[in-house]
């Protein structure tokens, strides 16, 4: 059975390394062309193609997927099954009837949570179960019938980047089981139910900023939680930008945006609802820190505000 693997963030490095070093036969790798670093100079690799790169399989990188080039230089793969995870691009029709077989691995428990953030949401709503669902490649967006779900229990102290990596390595195992009942002749689907359908965004650095003034301490930790790496969830401070990377929630009475509390290891600020007690920050141009090393470094004054 030939594989044509689909793929271009670090969720889709774990499947790929898993379905390489396992026995099923990968005949290429699609993904999206190299990206500009920050400083827009150097061209970065995307992580699929570095892994891809690193077993010597072939690699293509079309800009667009809806031209002829494109179709017939996947065609040339000969596959039998695409595997698509985190590619980042819709596959046309005209891709689409290439293989018999087009799985996708999605870290949600759809239909709830399709499109590009999943992971994003399920930590900003402060959901206790998440999962991973393996289904169909549709012409619609993570609409696909369902081959196989794995519920995964999201726990207090999961951020961004814990739950990203258990839900890649779920979904790796998941896939790997999908594809031997696909070479078996054993594989079943359901359809998944339009009308539960909710939907994610692209997450934008704007979506990291607090306002303790609207925003309550739940919800701000939980932005912690979800933005954990990028955006971040960030305030200001006579003009200078802090990243949050952990906080508690405290239900307790207390003026929106105001420093309520200060010590050598405790520095609590006011939110709508509640306040948080910041446990890890990251102070402009400098590395993330524990309250208490940032607190030797900087003063606070209960009553001072915080934007």
């Amino acid at each position: 059975m030939r594989i044509l693997f689909f793929g271009t963030s670090e969720f889709a490095v774990y499947p790929l390394k898993m379905l390489i070093e396992s026995h099923f036969d990968i005949t290429g790798v699609v993904t999206t062309p190299d990206r500009p670093g920050k400083r827009g100079k150097k061209l970065i690799e995307p992580p699929v193609k570095v892994l891809a790169k690193e077993y010597g399989l072939p690699v293509i990188q079309p800009e667009k997927l809806k031209d002829s080039k494109a179709t017939n230089s996947i065609a040339e793969f000969k596959a039998d099954v695409f595997v698509v995870v985190s590619y980042g691009k819709f596959l046309p029709s005209s891709i689409l009837k290439l293989p018999k077989y087009k799985i996708n691995i999605h870290p949600s428990l759809l239909p709830k949570y399709r499109g590009p953030s999943p992971i994003n949401y399920a930590l900003l709503n402060g959901d206790k179960y998440t999962g991973v669902s393996i289904i169909d490649v549709s012409d619609k967006m993570d609409a696909g019938d369902i081959y196989m779900q794995w519920v995964e229990k999201v726990y207090d102290n999961d951020n961004y980047e814990t739950l990203h990596n258990r839900l890649a390595l779920v979904g790796s195992k998941m896939a790997v089981c999908v594809l031997e009942s696909i070479e078996s002749g054993d594989v079943k689907t359901k359809k998944q139910n339009d009308e539960d359908a909710t939907f994610t965004k692209i997450i934008d650095k704007k979506d990291g900023k607090i306002d303790f003034e609207t925003m309550s301490a739940v919800r701000i930790v939980n932005m912690a939680r979800a933005y954990y790496g990028w955006p971040s969830a960030y305030c200001s401070y006579k003009s200078k930008v802090f990243k949050i990377f952990e906080a508690d929630a405290l239900d307790i009475e207390a003026k929106p945006k105001e420093v309520v509390r200060v010590s050598k290891n405790e520095l609590v600020i006011g939110c709508a609802k509640g306040a948080i007690s910041i446990k890890k920050i990251q102070p402009e141009s400098k590395k993330p820190m524990d309250i208490k090393a940032f607190l030797a470094g900087y003063r606070f004054e209960v009553g001072e505000i915080i934007q």
